[in-house]
Parts: C-alpha cells; sequence; structure tokens
C-alpha cells in the first residue's frame, strides 16, 4: 500500500509555552527521557502565529524605527557563535483588531476598545505596492458579531490614517466560518448592502452614515474596504515607513438605532476586554514595539533546539511566520538556518489560516511574498503548509470543520497567478479528531480511522506530499490524552496515516509537561508527566505506546518499511473496533500491529499471509489495562499501575489472544522491546 522510513516519518513536535519554560524543556534530563519514546524528526510550532504576535525569533535584528525602537522587525540573520538563541518571543501587536485568538487568548480588538487613541491596522503586505495589482483583488474588512439579532440603521466609524475612500457597510443573519465572501467560499454568510451602505469618496474622520430608513435586524455587520487614501497619522510632523500609509485603520466603530430626532442607540458593546462585541479582521499589521514582548509565548530558540540533541541530526521542520510578521522575517530565518548549516528537511508557513479564518487569497498573496525571498538565497528549501487546525469535514459546524478543498484551490490558484506554483510542495494539517471530551471515548475512538481516511482522500487530489504537523485525541486538554484511550486513538493515527501514504506524523505533547483542566476533566497533551520536586517524569500510556510502535512495530535502524493490506473475517457491525497494521521491514521480516477498540470483548487471532514469510513462532508485545491505569485527582492525578508491554512467544498454530482496550505487536523476529 504505501513504503516510508521510519527515522523520517515517526516525529513529534515542540511548542513554545510560557516564560522560562523552554529551559526546562530542553534540560538535558527532559531531552533524554523524551528520546526514550523512539520517535525521531522534531517540528518545531508557532505559537506566535497563534497569539497574533510578531516573532522574534533571534533577540538581535533591526527595527524599521531604531531610534524608537517601534516599527517593523526584522531578525538578524548572522549566526554569532558567542550568543546562541536558546529562547526567543513573540511581541503583542498594538493594530490588533481580532478580539479572540487561538493562544492564550488574553488580548482584545482595538475596534471596540472604548479608547479612541488606539486602532487596528490591516496588513500592509497585502496592499498594491506588495501584491502588485489592485486593492480590490485583496479586500480588507471588520465584522461585527452581536451573538443576537439586534437592530440597525446608522453607524458611526472613527477612522485612524489610512482611511478607507471606497467601501460598503452590509449585514447578515446568519452564517458560518469564513467572512471574507472570496470566489468559492460557500461558508461565507449570505451578505446584502445597507440602502445607503455603499461609500465612493469617504474622507476619513468621524463618520457617520444612516445607512437605511428602517432599521434592519441583524447578527452580523460588515465593513467591507477595497480602495485606500494612501494616508499616514501625523505625516506632517514625523517621517513615515512606507507601510504606514498602506491599508486601513479604524479607531472605533459603533452601530445602532439613530432616531428621528437623532439621538443614537449604541448596539457595541466598547471594552478592553472579552466582554467587548466580538470582532473579527481579515488582516492585521504587523507593526509593534519593543514594550509590546508577550512573555506569555516563550519560544524555543533554533540554536537551544538543534543543539540539545533532541532531534537526533535528523531533518526538523521548521515553521515561518506569515500572517502576523514581515517577509523578510521568514526570509532571515532561513538564511539563518542555511548559515548555521543545521538539517531543515522543510520550512512550514504559516499556522492554521483556518481557525484564524485567513483568506486564502490573502494568505497566497502573503505566502507567494516569503517563498519569493527565500528562494533568492534557497532555491533548494522545502516550502510547505498551511498546518490547518484539522482536515476534517462535518456538516453545519460553525468553527473550523469545513471541506478545505475550495480553500486550498483557491489559494494555490493565487500561487499559479504569481507563477509560483512550484513553491508549495507539502501540504500539512493537524490532526485532532475529537472536540467533545465530554462523550464516552469508547464510541468515540472506533469512529477516529474512518475521518482520518476520509480527511486524506479529500486531500490526495493535491497531489502532493501529506504531513501531520501535529495529532492528539483533542486541541482541548483532557483525561483521554494521559489515559489508555488516547494510548489506542495515538497509535492507530500514526500507523494509518504512513500506511495509507503519509509522508510524515508529529506527535504533539513531546514534551514534559503539567496537567490542566480546561473542559470537564484533568489531563494534557503529554506523554511525560513532570515530576514534582526535582523528581524524574513520569511515562503515560502515550509513551509506552509510541515506543511499542517505534521499537517493535518498525526496526527502530529504520530503512524502507512497505505496508501491506489487512483483512478480517470479523463481521461488519464489528469492523470498526479492530485495526490492523502489516508491516514488510527492510530485513524482510514482518510486524502486525493490532489495536483492540472495544473495552470489554477480548479476541483470539490466527494468520494467513499471502505473502511467504508471515509464520510463527510470532513474538507478542501487548499493552491494555494489566499494564496501566490511571487515578483521577485533579492536578495531582497519576497512573497508579503503570508497566511497559507484557512480551510473550507464541507458536505457529496458536490463536494469538489480544485483551480488549489494547495495542498489540506481533513480529516474527526477536528484537524485544
Amino acid at each position: 500500500m504505501a513504503a516510508f522510513d521510519p527515522r523520517h516519518a515517526l516525529g513529534a513536535g515542540l511548542d513554545g509555552h510560557w516564560q522560562g519554560e523552554t529551559e526546562k524543556m530542553l534540560s538535558r534530563r527532559s531531552v533524554e527521557e523524551m528520546l526514550r519514546a523512539g520517535l525521531g524528526p522534531v517540528s518545531v510550532r508557532l505559537r506566535t502565529e497563534l497569539a497574533i504576535d510578531a516573532w522574534h525569533w533571534n533577540p538581535k535584528g533591526r527595527w524599521s524605527d531604531p531610534r524608537n525602537r517601534q516599527g517593523y522587525w526584522i531578525s538578524d540573520a548572522r549566526p554569532d557563535a558567542t550568543a546562541p538563541i536558546l529562547v526567543s518571543y513573540g511581541y503583542k501587536l498594538p493594530r490588533r483588531g481580532n478580539t479572540l485568538d487561538e493562544a492564550n487568548n488574553d488580548g482584545c480588538s482595538r475596534i471596540d476598545d472604548g479608547d479612541s487613541s488606539t486602532f487596528w491596522k490591516s496588513n500592509p503586505y497585502l496592499a498594491h505596492p506588495f501584491t502588485k495589482e489592485a486593492d480590490s483583488r485583496h479586500p480588507q474588512w471588520v465584522v461585527l458579531d452581536f451573538g443576537k439579532s439586534v437592530r440597525i440603521n446608522a453607524i458611526r466609524i472613527q477612522w485612524a490614517n489610512p482611511y478607507a475612500k471606497r467601501f460598503a457597510v452590509e449585514y447578515s443573519g446568519g452564517g458560518r466560518v469564513y467572512f471574507g465572501g472570496h470566489p468559492g467560499n460557500i461558508l461565507s454568510p449570505v451578505w446584502k448592502r445597507f440602502p445607503h451602505g455603499a461609500i465612493s469618496n469617504g474622507r476619513g474622520g468621524d463618520q457617520r452614515l444612516c445607512l437605511s430608513e428602517r432599521p434592519v435586524r441583524t447578527r452580523y455587520l460588515r465593513i467591507w474596504m477595497t480602495g485606500g487614501s494612501d494616508t499616514a497619522e501625523n505625516e506632517a510632523k514625523t517621517p513615515h515607513d512606507r507601510r504606514d500609509r498602506l491599508g486601513y485603520a479604524i479607531r472605533e466603530i459603533s452601530a445602532g438605532i439613530c432616531e428621528a430626532g437623532g439621538k443614537f442607540h449604541d448596539q457595541v458593546i466598547h471594552r478592553r476586554d472579552k466582554t467587548q462585541t466580538l470582532v473579527y479582521v481579515s488582516s492585521t499589521d504587523p507593526w509593534h514595539r519593543a514594550c509590546d514582548r508577550d512573555l506569555k509565548v516563550e519560544q524555543p530558540g533554533i540554536d537551544g533546539i538543534l543543539r540539545s540533541g533532541i532531534t537526533r541530526g535528523l531533518p526538523v521542520m521548521l515553521p515561518l511566520p506569515v500572517f502576523y510578521d514581515t517577509p523578510e522575517n521568514a526570509s532571515a530565518l532561513v538564511d539563518y538556518a542555511r548559515h548555521s548549516r543545521y538539517p531543515v528537511g522543510r520550512y512550514e508557513l504559516g499556522e492554521e489560516p483556518d481557525g484564524q479564518r485567513i483568506a486564502p487569497r490573502d494568505f497566497g498573496a502573503l505566502y507567494a511574498q516569503a517563498a519569493r525571498l527565500i528562494r533568492k538565497n534557497n532555491p533548494a528549501a522545502v516550502l510547505g503548509g498551511p498546518s490547518f487546525v484539522t482536515a476534517d469535514a462535518v456538516r453545519d459546524d460553525d468553527t473550523y470543520r469545513f471541506d478545505h478543498r475550495w480553500w486550498l484551490r483557491a489559494f494555490r490558484r493565487e500561487l499559479a497567478r504569481r507563477g509560483q506554483a512550484g513553491d508549495f510542495q507539502f501540504l500539512s494539517f493537524e490532526w485532532y479528531p475529537f472536540d467533545d471530551v465530554l462523550a464516552p471515548e469508547e464510541r468515540q475512538i472506533p469512529k477516529a480511522s474512518g475521518m482520518l481516511r476520509q480527511a486524506m482522500e479529500r486531500l490526495r487530489p493535491q497531489h502532493l506530499p501529506l504531513v501531520i504537523g501535529e495529532y492528539n485525541y483533542s486541541v482541548f486538554p483532557c483525561q483521554q490524552e494521559v489515559d489508555l484511550g488516547g494510548a489506542l486513538l495515538n497509535a492507530e493515527t500514526l500507523a494509518e496515516f504512513l500506511c495509507l501514504g503519509g509522508d510524515a506524523a508529529y506527535y504533539y505533547g513531546y514534551e514534559p509537561n503539567h496537567l490542566e483542566k480546561v473542559y470537564g476533566s484533568w489531563g494534557n497533551h503529554l506523554m511525560l508527566l513532570r515530576g514534582r520536586n526535582g523528581k524524574p517524569c513520569v511515562p503515560v500510556a502515550t509513551f509506552h505506546a509510541l515506543r511499542l510502535l517505534s521499537q517493535e512495530w518498525v526496526d527502530p535502524k529504520g530503512g524502507r518499511h512497505q505496508s501491506c493490506r489487512v483483512r478480517t473475517n470479523l463481521p461488519i457491525r464489528d469492523k470498526n473496533s479492530l485495526s490492523a497494521f502489516a508491516l514488510r521491514q527492510p530485513d524482510g521480516s514482518w510486524s502486525l500491529l493490532v489495536i483492540n477498540k472495544d473495552p470489554s470483548r477480548p479476541l483470539r487471532l490466527s494468520l494467513k499471509g499471502s505473502a511467504g514469510g508471515f509464520a510463527g513462532p510470532f513474538q507478542l508485545s501487548t499493552y491494555s489495562s494489566k499494564n496501566y491505569s490511571w487515578h483521577s485527582d485533579g492536578p495531582n492525578g497519576h497512573p497508579v499501575q503503570n508497566r511497559p508491554p507484557s512480551l510473550s512467544t507464541i507458536p505457529g498454530k496458536a490463536p494469538i489472544p489480544i485483551p480488549p482496550w489494547s495495542i498489540s505487536v506481533i513480529r516474527n523476529g526477536n528484537r524485544g522491546y
């Protein structure tokens, strides 16, 4: 069915954390414990993109306005042997437009924060001087979500500079994920323009508009901007960067009912916290200041990762910022890695554009600009992305689960239009199949296999190598991730993805961590529970499951492994309760991974191979509730039974016992766990 080399296919991801966490994550002791799982390549995740932060991946660099230590930042691309980059930080964007973010979610929109001295500004790299095309091809927008139906007939927009000269005010009573209204976007609300909502000669300032004689009931309000003023704040007094004049900027928006006598009833909640009216924007200006450093978004430094030993000397997948940074800063990181002679297998541009509602055409324009700069100095770099939150398709979901094919088609058309179709060389996505962490896992886990298979089938027509940049049970911390159910799911995800032709999969939760509670239960994305008071880390079920795959199911020395089709005589109603994945290893021996997802029923297997060599006696390694059990105790939860897989030898013709709720590897070689 497929072939892969486990040295390059079985990987794990390292993410950003709070200040001080990187030193613990990459300490010698932590690295040694992480390496025991037997995983190979490392994927570095980019938390700054999720936090709406710019990334100073090198603390050394230069500002576009060095005198005031502000503006647009480019990290230094020259390695300094005397000052290795061990940690790096995100910097909050003071011109932020979104209320929500995908990281710590501790910021808010400047559009309705009640402070007219602050403002949102769109990304100047989506304007004509950088895109080389009319601004109307990349319209920028602001959406207010009132959360319920409200009455609107008037709006007040307090513009900053640059302001919109051409814009429209629109409304919609409902909708789902994307607000951009780009061609092929089946998820956008149906927008209707207010009778007096089209403006072709805007003059900025404090602009008040009567949108209609009679109020309209609506949940969403959108300002759709297609032509800017090309002006900057305090332009006569201060020299400006060209980027200050590009895009659109708004200080505050009010919308509601204007009575006949002129009295205005504002429906917008203006606050500097999460109780403000929810705002979404198309893009954000990466301008920031030295004082904007975000201590809650500490990224492991590139030198710290590559010199810690965690990569085993194998090529890494490095992230490059796209949404909230500059193309120059992304290109500088590629130059730094090249000058340092670091082995980089892939560069992943962007992080979760679907979760952040980035329009595919806008992402294509930003991606293309970064790729052009990278190619000038490193034409051999392997570029891809975009690290979708997940690649599933669920009907009537109003978050990020949808059929991504229209998004990919629009994005790739944008690259092709620019003559850069060849700069998109692999397709990456994250895999967190379940959002409802309170649902019974014995009902969910049997569904996961079909969900992944469907997602891969939808993406295959892209004809690109597929990479899972992160995988685990859910995007939310939960007990399943530290219990046996998560181990079953993670083992199945890795095996099925590779056996169906996936290129590489990176487990998320590599570094030692502690338990958290978000929805209903204590857990986290981890395979090693951080020890207290200097004690060693405690491996949880997924650690043993991944080690079972990396040491038994595959040959840890690597080489070409061929996956082969497995058939079973189980009744159709029971087929989802069993997964089996067969490999022919480089030395000609065979291994079979069997996952029993039935929590109560054991199985007895007999094996037949259409290819020669699969004959007993067999070495059986089994991991089940006899080896592991979890004790729930809030933040002090821990395993009460925590033994490695059980080993036994099965005579050639004897039935092979498979316990309920278990992972087993059957081999006809002699290598032990």
